[in-house]
């Protein structure tokens, strides 16, 4: 007999915690672009991050080294309909407005390109810094 399972979600948010910091990393090789998919699991970081009481800073940055995000990932906007995009697009505003509003110092580490809604990204946080390597550029 066949058994219902749960269809499996890629880790698009890869979270920890060290020393009073929750370190939230955007991981969707290789732009870190949003999709639905990565704002539901940021939206969940950031809420973690908020009610545990041993975390005092969040430090959100990109994997790798190209980039830290491209913003929305145009493929995904370009196969979804036109209500799908107007949800999307609230969503992600309102967990940007969530990490925004959180009463804890938040870190940008900028450790590659920055473009697009990336910046969007960029703004929610209370101090930034680049590395060398970090570009950021509005589309």
């Amino acid at each position: 007999m066949a058994t219902m399972t749960e269809p499996q979600v890629k880790t698009l948010i890869q979270y920890r915690t060290e020393d009073g910091l929750a370190i939230i990393e955007l991981d969707d090789p290789p732009a870190n672009t949003y999709t639905f998919e990565m704002m539901h699991q940021l939206d969940e970081a950031i809420l973690k991050a908020r009610f545990d009481d041993n975390v005092h800073v969040i430090v959100i940055r990109g994997h790798g080294e190209k980039f830290f995000s491209a913003g929305a990932n145009i493929a995904m906007l370009n196969k979804v309909t036109p209500r799908f995009k107007y949800f999307f697009c609230l969503h992600a505003n309102e967990t940007l407005n969530r990490l925004e509003q959180t009463p804890k110092l938040t870190i940008a580490a900028l450790n590659g390109h920055t473009v697009g809604g990336g910046l969007e990204a960029l703004a929610a946080r209370s101090v930034w810094r680049g590395s060398s390597a970090s570009r950021s550029r509005s589309s």
